[in-house]
């Protein structure tokens, strides 16, 4: 009898090794998200537009759809490109994002106001900012090894490199991103194996910080008094808020419908941006929030599953820094709508109107992707490695042993 032959339908090369749920969870966001930017999109430019001026109220949906276009081939250009070839131009990439974020304070000043963007208000390096964190933090934590624990060799430096992105970042002021930067820095610590104490004192740090802010800038002690009062009586909260729970609540179980929101013709602020959910809990429901916050989950648990299987410590803090990161983004902007955190600006990732959040988030998910594709094809190395020895053990008077190996790799 002649050798049996198993026939195998493979996946196209350029997606051999893809993380499919994550793909599937990214997919749906991203689209959903296009439909809450047409959902909200209408009001926002009826009130931008000047009197008597035409409106287009199609306008944010199609430039939200430019940039899902760019986002997702350049993800697909990361995720093409092994992860690792980049790690020398980390120090580029994270002084190219100082240099973004003092423009914008520079030319801010100059113009007498403060300020956030850069091209024309197309471009916003604070969101840059975040994945530059953790890119090169990946990189420098995963050179110092063990080294991390060493105060003078792991946590001053990693403060500094924190605390010059953070401090350019609250000085626009933008806080919630200051904040979230800080958060990363902490989770890319850990992630790396900093010791209890040394964590304990990044904690502190972090919370003497954030008491200074509250006391000396007036937006950070009006936010925070008005979370404070919302957490005793939520009439007191914010006015944001308010209409925000009162989104949700109006949504009930199954929501009104899409693009049957009245809040967000009723005064709620940023409906398109910062308050986007409150929308998706009025439009579907509680059911549809759950969803969503579901999808979100998928992407994190994918995430920390890419990070336990990459094949190195700098691609496993990568890919864990950009999950978490993901996580931490989606849940402080979530939690503030229903006032479990303070008001910020936090955007919620691949929903909320914004080209630089979203570019940035999808060359997040392609970088995960990349180390996905390189632990799938260390694996399958590994695999073809242990079916030659066998092969070479078995010799002639074992050729069966050597058709079983490979008759599972195909399979495989």
């Amino acid at each position: 009898m002649g050798e049996r032959t198993v026939s195998t339908s493979r996946m196209p090369r350029w997606l051999q090794g893809t993380d499919g749920w994550l793909l599937l969870a990214v997919v749906i966001l991203a689209l959903w998200g296009l439909v809450m930017v047409y959902s909200t999109g209408a009001e926002v430019e009826v009130l931008r537009t000047p009197q008597g001026a035409a409106v287009d109220p199609l306008a944010l949906f199609r430039r939200q759809a430019m940039f899902v276009a760019i986002g997702a081939a350049l993800a697909v250009l990361l995720a093409a490109i092994d992860y690792r070839r980049w790690e020398r131009w980390a120090p580029l990439v994270l002084i190219g994002t100082w240099l973004a974020l003092l423009a914008v304070l520079v030319l801010s000043r100059l113009s007498g106001g403060v300020g956030r963007f850069l091209l024309g208000g197309s471009f916003q390096p604070s969101e840059i900012a975040k994945v530059a964190t953790v890119f090169y933090l990946a990189v420098w934590l995963a050179r110092r090894g063990e080294k991390i624990n060493d105060r003078e060799y792991g946590l001053m430096p990693l403060g500094f490199l924190v605390g010059v992105s953070g401090g350019l970042v609250m000085l626009e002021p933008d806080f919630s991103a200051a904040a979230t930067i800080v958060g990363i820095g902490f989770l890319m610590f850990f992630l790396a194996g900093g010791s209890l104490r040394q964590l304990l004192l990044v904690v502190v740090a972090a919370v003497a910080g954030g008491a200074l802010v509250v006391l000396f800038y007036p937006q950070g002690l009006s936010r925070w008094s008005g979370y404070v009062a919302g957490l005793r009586d939520p009439r007191q909260a914010a006015y944001q808020i308010r209409l925000a729970m009162a989104a949700v609540s109006r949504g009930g179980l199954l929501g009104v419908g899409p693009g049957q929101s009245q809040l967000k013709v009723s005064g709620l602020p940023l409906a398109h941006t910062d308050s986007v959910f409150a929308v998706v809990a009025e439009e579907f429901g509680l059911v549809g929030a759950a969803v969503m916050i579901f999808l979100f989950g998928v992407v994190v648990w994918r995430g920390i599953g890419i990070a336990l299987r990459a094949p190195d410590r700098y691609g496993r803090l990568l890919a864990g820094g950009l999950a978490l990161w993901l996580g931490l983004e989606a849940f402080a902007n979530m939690a503030m709508i229903v006032n479990v955190l303070p008001l910020g600006g936090n955007t919620l990732p691949l929903i909320s109107y914004g080209g630089s959040s979203l570019v940035t988030t999808l060359v997040a998910v392609g970088l995960l992707q990349s180390v996905a594709r390189a632990s799938a094809r260390a694996q399958q190395a590994e695999r073809s490695d242990t079916g030659a020895v066998v092969s070479l053990r078995g010799r002639d008077r074992r050729r069966r042993v050597s058709r079983a190996v490979r008759s599972a790799s195909v399979r495989r």
